[in-house]
């Protein structure tokens, strides 16, 4: 800012100060209030008021019993010293552990045997020692610059032709995502319904000096950041193309919606002069959500995916965090004034529980339908997870006495729910994966953050 002729320098300085420390307490203060609701919930409890009633949030589901029947898959084990092979096998195995559908025989069950790349799997041996399903991966280096890369799996109660067989050639640089791909096809082919492991994950996270970006594999490999040390960045996404967007204050300024990772990062031209605090794009890329600051309060505008041909779609006071259902409806959280206790709104429409402050939503599309999941504050400074149907309705709890559960965002086959978590029993604090099949839980990394969102990666 320059100063008009004749003023004291120290006073403009001074001025600017003020002006950027009342933007950024303005943004953290909305963002609390919206994504972390402790404040609003504990604002309803005191005075005397009777505590809510949490049987409202529905009952956990119950975890797989030693009555359940899990079926029993083996990973073929590798003898092979390449790089690839070695990457391949440990990615694959490393998914099918975290998809929570089968028992993963140990390597020490592995009957002795030949184990190369083109060697037939010996179906009886494997039979033998327990295995209902069999999985090979390998990896070989045909040139300096192809990979050649080989998934076949059998499910011993079909028959003796394996469920799936390709080999793909790739560049030594797509080793391992291909391994991903190839066991996102197994799952297909062996339960009917490709798996999402090839895609990719983003958050927020204090970093270094500031709040930064955060993008990492569905398996937690490759964390890193994406954006500059000393500007704050927050609520990341991802757009057409796999792109990351995001917003992100320079100097304390309003915050901007950003385009790109690193130095390739650029504004993206929407109409507004104020701050951005989120923004969320449909399963096809094609319309974008916008939630914007405005004086007191804030909305959610929708248009076009390049920003143009905005409209606001909000009717709440207050409304941030939009995000899309694989079925095009709209869901934000609302509140504030009239409105009351913020609460998960779906084109309009109040659908989570009153009485309990409500944040984060994200759509999954499971084989059961397409579901809605949301954080609930719970007192005592804690929040849980509920899940619920995509308009509403009757509620499953996901999370109970387990710290406090936040920002989740599902898998792009339904199967798997990621959160964030205060846990200490266990492995303790971090970000966990949960299966929406057999309602198991792993800890995927020691890493917590804000604004989780899980994307498939462009094809």
């Amino acid at each position: 800012m320059t100063a008009p002729p004749g003023a004291p320098a120290h006073r403009t300085t001074a001025h600017t100060g003020r002006v950027h420390r009342d933007i950024m307490r303005r943004a953290f203060l909305f963002l609390l209030c919206l994504l972390l609701p402790r404040a609003a919930h504990a604002q309803e409890t005191t005075g005397g008021a009777p505590a809510q009633d949490e049987t409202q949030l529905g009952e956990i589901p119950v975890t797989g019993s030693s009555s359940e029947h899990v079926v029993k898959l083996a990973i073929l084990p590798s003898l092979a010293a390449d790089l690839e092979d070695v990457v391949v096998r440990g990615v694959v195995r490393r998914d099918f552990e975290l998809s929570g559908l089968f028992e993963v025989l140990p390597d020490g069950k592995a009957p002795t045997g030949l184990y190369g790349f083109e060697d037939p799997v010996d179906v009886p041996a494997w039979r033998n020692v327990g295995a209902e399903v069999i999985v090979k991966v390998a990896a070989r280096r045909r040139s300096p610059t192809v990979i050649d890369v080989l998934g076949l799996a059998y499910f011993l109660n079909v028959g003796k032709d394996p469920v799936y067989q390709k080999t793909l050639s790739v560049a030594p640089d797509q080793v391992r995502v291909t391994a991903h791909r190839i066991t996102d096809a197994l799952l297909g082919a062996l339960t009917g319904r490709a798996g999402g492991f090839a895609s990719h994950m983003t958050y927020s996270s204090a970093w270094g000096k500031s709040r930064r970006v955060l993008t990492m594999d569905a398996d937690g490999h490759d964390l890193a950041p994406q954006t500059p040390d000393g500007d704050t960045a927050i609520a990341p996404t991802w757009g057409p193309g796999g792109v990351l967007y995001f917003s992100l204050s320079h100097e304390y300024a309003p915050f901007v919606l950003m385009r790109g990772s690193g130095k390739a990062a650029a504004k993206v031209d929407v109409p507004f002069k104020s701050s951005i605090y989120s923004a969320a794009f449909d399963k096809d890329n094609r319309r974008i959500a916008i939630a914007v600051d405005q004086n007191l309060g804030s909305a959610v505008y929708t248009g076009n995916a390049d920003g143009t041909g905005v409209q606001k779609v909000s009717t709440t006071e207050i409304a941030t965090h939009p995000v899309w259902s694989p079925s095009g409806k709209l869901a934000w959280v609302g509140g504030g004034g009239k409105n009351g206790t913020q609460r998960i709104y779906v084109d309009g429409k109040a659908v989570s529980p009153a009485g309990f402050a409500a944040s984060a939503p994200t759509f999954c599309d499971t084989e059961d339908g397409i579901r809605l999941v949301f954080t609930v504050s719970v007192g005592g400074d804690r929040q849980d997870l509920v899940m619920t149907n995509e308009k509403g309705g009757a509620i499953t709890r996901l999370t109970q006495n387990q710290g406090t559960n936040t920002y989740p965002a599902c898998s792009s086959d339904g199967r798997l729910l990621a959160f964030f978590s205060t846990r200490k029993s266990g492995p303790g604090p971090g970000l966990y994966i949960l299966s929406l099949k057999r309602w198991t839980t792993q800890r995927l990394s020691a890493q917590l953050g804000e604004s989780l969102r899980w994307a498939p990666l462009p094809p």
